[in-house]
Parts: C-alpha cells; sequence; structure tokens
C-alpha cells in the first residue's frame, strides 16, 4: 500500500513541518538485487519545506537490507544511510538549457498526491553502492574451481598460470 502525502494540506499552516515513517521494505518494489524479508521495514524521516512555488523534502534513511557481494555471492547486510535534499517545482523550464539550479530540481506533478513510496525507493537505488562488497577485502570466487576464497585457498591460478605461461615448454624440456 503506497502512502500518499498532500503537500498542500501538510504546509498549510507552518511553511516547515518534520514527519517520521516506517515504510516495509515490501512495498517499495526494489529491484531483485534487493533481497526483501517480509515483516524488515525503513525508517524514513522526512523534513517538508515550503518555499514561494517549490517544496523542499530532505530525507533522511538509516537501514541495512540484505544483498548479495558481488565478488563471492554471499548474502550480507548492506548499511543504506543517507540524508539528501530535493527541490520540486511545479514551474515547468521554458527554455532548453537548463540552469544549475533546475538540474537539481524535480518536477511536481501533483501537490496534493504526492508518492513518498516511489520517492523513497527512487532515492535508496540512486544511494546504494555500484559495486556490493560483504567487505572490503573480499577475494570473490575462484573463476576456476569456484570455490569461495574467502573461506577456503586454491592454488588453481598459480598452476593455470604456470600452464599458460611461454616458459612451460622448457619445463617439458627438462623432464
Amino acid at each position: 500500500m503506497n502512502i500518499y502525502l498532500n503537500l498542500k494540506e501538510e504546509l498549510r499552516i507552518d511553511p516547515y513541518r518534520e514527519l517520521v515513517f516506517h515504510i516495509p521494505l515490501s512495498q517499495l518494489e526494489l529491484p531483485e538485487d534487493y533481497i526483501v524479508v517480509d515483516g524488515e521495514e525503513v525508517k524514513v524521516n522526512l523534513h517538508l519545506l515550503k518555499n514561494k512555488d517549490e517544496y523542499i523534502i530532505t530525507i533522511s534513511v538509516d537501514t541495512h537490507i540484505k544483498m548479495r557481494c558481488d565478488r563471492c555471492l554471499a548474502e550480507y547486510p548492506q548499511r543504506i544511510s543517507f540524508s539528501e535534499s530535493v527541490i520540486f517545482t511545479k514551474k515547468v523550464a521554458k527554455h532548453n538549457e537548463l540552469s544549475e539550479e533546475e538540474l537539481h530540481t524535480e518536477y511536481l506533478e501533483d501537490e496534493e498526491d504526492f508518492n513518498l513510496n516511489q520517492f523513497v525507493r527512487e532515492e535508496i537505488i540512486v544511494n546504494t553502492p555500484m559495486k556490493l562488497l560483504c567487505r572490503t577485502d573480499c577475494r570473490g570466487l575462484c573463476p576456476f574451481c569456484g570455490v569461495d576464497k574467502n573461506i577456503k585457498e586454491c592454488d588453481c591460478e598459480r598452476r593455470i598460470w604456470k600452464e599458460a605461461s611461454p616458459f612451460s615448454k622448457l619445463q617439458r624440456l627438462i623432464k
């Protein structure tokens, strides 16, 4: 179930408002790279500010989402923590070139029907590291035998390198 905010109504009395939401991860429709376990939720702190024709929304998220390591394929909890401000405006740019400020502004179609789930989903995806590692010194999988080199050693690379070496023919002559 999506959460919709009426920004106009939320900021009708005060130009500033702080809101806290607990959104189940299963409702965010995250890509399959994110391993969502039922019952897990993300705590979202929102700071809403009305400024003329704009809304400045600051989102703060600090959570752990289960991910799969890009090197060893092990599942691990990835900490996703960020705080970011986004400017939403109802004004459409009238010229072809965007100013520096307009590059950091998003168009708001309906201020009375702001989809919070979609906003949180986009921000989590944008703030997820591109290279997911269970730890910084992850050694990954052996490309030859497939063993997890964090758990068990193998000599495949050394053996293959030795066989592929241009000097391997000399080794055969010695025998």
